[in-house]
Parts: structure tokens; C-alpha cells; sequence
């Protein structure tokens, strides 16, 4: 068993043990004062004092029974709580114990005989009845509190002389305080009276019960959603992850392409097989001055170098070729637009630009979707790039994707857009499919090799 619920459990059990304890020592408390207040009556005729002294017997009464409910009913839920397999115990120990303590000592205090009768019956129908319905709750305090009100107002339904042949109110002093009424002709007024209290009461404890219910709803619900964060963020966490890696590993793959050239052309030279070295350490020179831009895009988001439109595209292409959905992924380009030359992070940026292709193949998958457009326009001194797929399209919940992705792929990408200066619009093609558009601006420098 869990510590957490195990400690509940014995919290639970004490309290139980504690308010059948109180039980028993309400069982001394005398009763006196009752008694001479219905003795008082003969002499006052009043029905005030009626009144007085039969809230005196439902007090004395209620301060004998509620403890005794309220024991059995934590004592029970306190088992059940212990292991699965006795989870019948929290209605059964209830509804067993609660009459055998009113038979096993038929005279307890001060000569007071215990009457099980109907509101006895109804508060142990109240035990089971808020036990149900408070079953994923584990509060029991609150749980404590409607059950006293119901107790409470089913004790006043012992001084209301009409019930008294369905069984209700035969102990000594109930029977007590409704013969002084007869004699008074005040029957009515117990009646009316004692009526009133218990459906005040009643509802009380319905209200709290209703509250308690609709609280352990609100806790579900939020202990439901707060799982469900934990679950998104893992994944989010996951997901975060694999990209990091992803983009090492390409990061890795790009870096490698001109360290290799250096590594062959030098081992060329060293052995002494190239008869032409200042045109191999020329190469070198040019791949290692690659090397160190890539570096420095990688390290610096503020770098830029010009880069034509079309060697931009071709180093993505370079990105992505060691994926299988490469082929679904197709270049559309103006030749004005493949010879315009923009400054940009050509890591950062071609890594935005894979991010949204990656992006659309996932997209596809969902839809069976097959093709991915990746096209290049001009618009006046902006390159207009559009990465369209046929996949779901975007919902309404901004960055994230109609197909449930965590969206980490296009903040990215936005982040990376902005820090550029230039604009993404995102949109759904008509009949399916998702669109985003990057505008950004001509440069008017020279060309630079990727």
C-alpha cells in the first residue's frame, strides 16, 4: 500500500476510535436537565417551554448519536482503506456495528434506554448513502460535516408526535417530552416545529453533501488535467530531445563535407603525390573558410553572409537528402528568384527552413498526403519562400499543428524568422493542406558559395 494513502488510512482510524470514544463518554452526560425542564412544564403550560425543553431532549440526544455515526462511518472507510481486497467494509462495518451498538448495551448512562428506531435507520441510510456518493473523496473531514447534519435533523424527527406510530421517538425521553405535549394540547406545535428544523437540516446536509460532490468533481478533473500537463510536457521534453539531436547530428554531417576535403587534400599533399600544391592548399583554404563560417553562424545568431536564393535551397536539399521522404519533397523556383541573393545564418535559417519541411512530412502522414512544395518567388525586393503539404492543416490554437505535433518545430522557426527581419504567414489551402510563407529581403550584395 501506498504511504501516502496508508497514512490517510491510520489518520482516518484514530479519528474513529476518538469520536467512539466521545460516544461512550456521552453516555454519562446526565440528563437532568432535560428532565426538569419537562417536569417545569406542568406549572407553566407554556409552549415556549415546550419548545425549550424538547431542543434540550433532540441536543442531548444528538450529542449521544452523531459521534457514535461519525465513528463507524471513518472506522469503515478507515479499513477499506488498509488493502483492496476489504474495500466492503467501509458500507458493511457501518451498517453492522451502528445497530449492534444499540443492542449490546440496552441501558447505558443514566438508565437512558436506546430506541433504534426510524431516524436510527435513516442515519445508517445516510452512512451508506454519503459514502457512495462521496466514494473519491478522501476528506473526511467534510465528509463528517454533512453527515452530522443529517443525523442531526433525523434526531428532531423524534419529538414530532405524528410519527411516533411509524416508530419514531420511543425512547424515554422523547416519549417524555411528547406526552407533556398531549397534555398541553401543543401536539401540533411539535409537530410543525419539529418538521421545520428537520428540513432545515436536511437540506443542510444535502447542500454540503451536493458541495462535497461537486468539490471531488473540480479535484478529478484538475488532478486529470495536471496529468495530462505532465504528460504533454514529457513529451514536449521528448520531443525537444530528439530534435536537439536530430540537428547535431545534420549540424555534424555539414561540418564534416569540408573537413574531409581538408583532410584528403592535406594527406595529398603530405605524401607528396599532388604536383600542384598551392592549387590543392587553395581548396583547403576555400573549405576551411566554409568550416569557419558555419562555425560562426552556429555560435553567433547575428551572423550573416550572402548566399543566392537557389544555393540557400540546395544546401536544404544537402540536409535532407539522408531521409527517405526526400523524394516527396519538390523545388518550384522563378530563375530571377534562384539568382537573388539574401543575407542570412545559412545554418540557422536552412535549419528553419528543414524544421518546416520535417514539419509538412509529418503533417502528410496523418492525411496520406504525398507532396511537399517548397517553392521560390520574387516579389519586388523580397524572396517570397512557401513550404506547402497536404496534411490537416493548421487548428485554431496558433503554433500548433491540426495533427496534435508539440509545436517546439515552428516556434523555432519563428524565432529564426524574426531574428532576421523578415515575416512568416501560416494558412489552410482550400480542399486541405497547410501553407507558410517567409518574406524576406533582397540583398544587394555579391554572391557567396554555400
Amino acid at each position: 500500500m501506498e504511504p501516502v494513502k496508508r497514512g490517510s488510512s491510520c489518520r482516518r482510524l484514530w479519528a474513529a476510535a476518538f469520536f467512539i470514544l466521545f460516544w461512550a463518554a456521552a453516555q454519562r452526560i446526565s440528563s437532568s436537565g432535560p428532565l426538569a425542564a419537562i417536569s417545569l412544564l406542568s406549572e407553566t403550560m407554556d409552549g415556549g417551554d415546550l419548545l425549550a425543553a424538547a431542543a434540550l431532549v433532540v441536543l442531548l440526544n444528538s450529542v449521544r448519536a452523531v459521534p457514535l455515526y461519525i465513528g463507524w462511518f471513518l472506522a469503515g472507510g478507515g479499513l477499506a482503506d488498509l488493502r483492496p481486497s476489504l474495500s466492503f467494509l467501509s458500507w458493511l462495518a457501518p451498517a453492522a456495528a451502528i445497530p449492534l451498538t444499540y443492542f449490546l448495551s440496552p441501558v447505558l448512562g443514566e438508565g437512558i434506554q436506546l430506541h433504534f428506531g426510524v431516524p436510527a435507520v435513516l442515519s445508517v441510510g445516510s452512512v451508506l448513502v454519503l459514502r457512495y456518493l462521496t466514494r473519491s473523496i478522501h476528506d473526511w473531514v467534510y465528509k463528517s460535516i454533512a453527515l452530522a447534519f443529517f443525523v442531526f435533523s433525523f434526531q428532531w424527527l423524534d419529538i414530532i408526535p405524528f410519527l411516533t406510530p411509524w416508530g419514531a421517538g420511543w425512547g424515554e425521553l422523547s416519549m417524555s417530552v411528547k406526552t407533556a405535549a398531549g397534555i398541553l394540547g401543543r401536539e401540533s406545535l411539535l409537530d410543525w416545529t419539529g418538521g421545520a428544523v428537520f428540513g432545515g437540516l436536511f437540506f443542510s446536509g444535502v447542500l454540503a453533501a451536493e458541495l462535497m460532490i461537486s468539490y471531488g468533481a473540480r479535484l478529478a478533473s484538475m488532478a486529470l488535467l495536471r496529468d495530462r500537463e505532465k504528460k504533454m510536457a514529457a513529451l514536449r521534453e521528448e520531443s525537444l530531445g530528439r530534435r536537439s539531436l536530430l540537428e547535431m547530428q545534420q549540424l555534424v554531417h555539414d561540418l564534416k563535407r569540408p573537413l574531409t576535403t581538408i583532410l584528403g587534400l592535406a594527406d595529398v599533399i603530405v605524401s607528396g603525390r599532388g604536383g600542384s600544391s598551392a592549387r590543392y592548399g587553395a581548396v583547403i583554404c576555400e573549405a576551411a573558410r566554409s568550416m569557419e563560417d558555419m562555425v560562426s553562424e552556429i555560435l553567433r545568431e547575428d551572423f550573416r553572409r550572402p548566399i543566392t536564393a537557389g544555393d540557400l535551397a540546395g544546401y536544404v536539399f544537402t540536409q535532407i537528402s539522408p531521409f527517405p521522404w526526400r523524394e516527396t519533397v519538390s523545388l518550384k523556383a522563378d530563375p530571377e528568384a534562384l539568382e537573388a541573393v539574401v543575407e542570412v545564418n545559412v545554418v540557422r535559417f536552412s535549419r528553419a527552413l528543414v524544421n518546416l519541411l520535417d514539419n509538412a512530412r509529418k503533417a502528410n502522414l496523418q492525411s496520406e498526403g504525398s507532396h511537399i512544395n517548397l517553392s521560390l518567388s520574387l516579389d519586388g525586393e523580397r524572396v517570397i519562400v512557401v513550404v506547402e503539404d497536404e496534411g490537416p492543416g493548421f487548428s485554431q490554437e496558433g503554433d500548433r499543428s491540426g495533427w496534435n505535433s508539440t509545436g517546439l518545430g515552428l516556434k523555432y522557426v519563428t524565432m529564426v524568422v524574426e531574428n532576421h527581419g523578415a515575416t512568416l504567414f501560416k494558412e489552410n489551402i482550400p480542399g486541405g493542406g497547410a501553407r507558410v510563407t517567409i518574406t524576406l529581403k533582397r540583398s544587394g550584395g555579391g554572391r557567396s558559395d554555400a
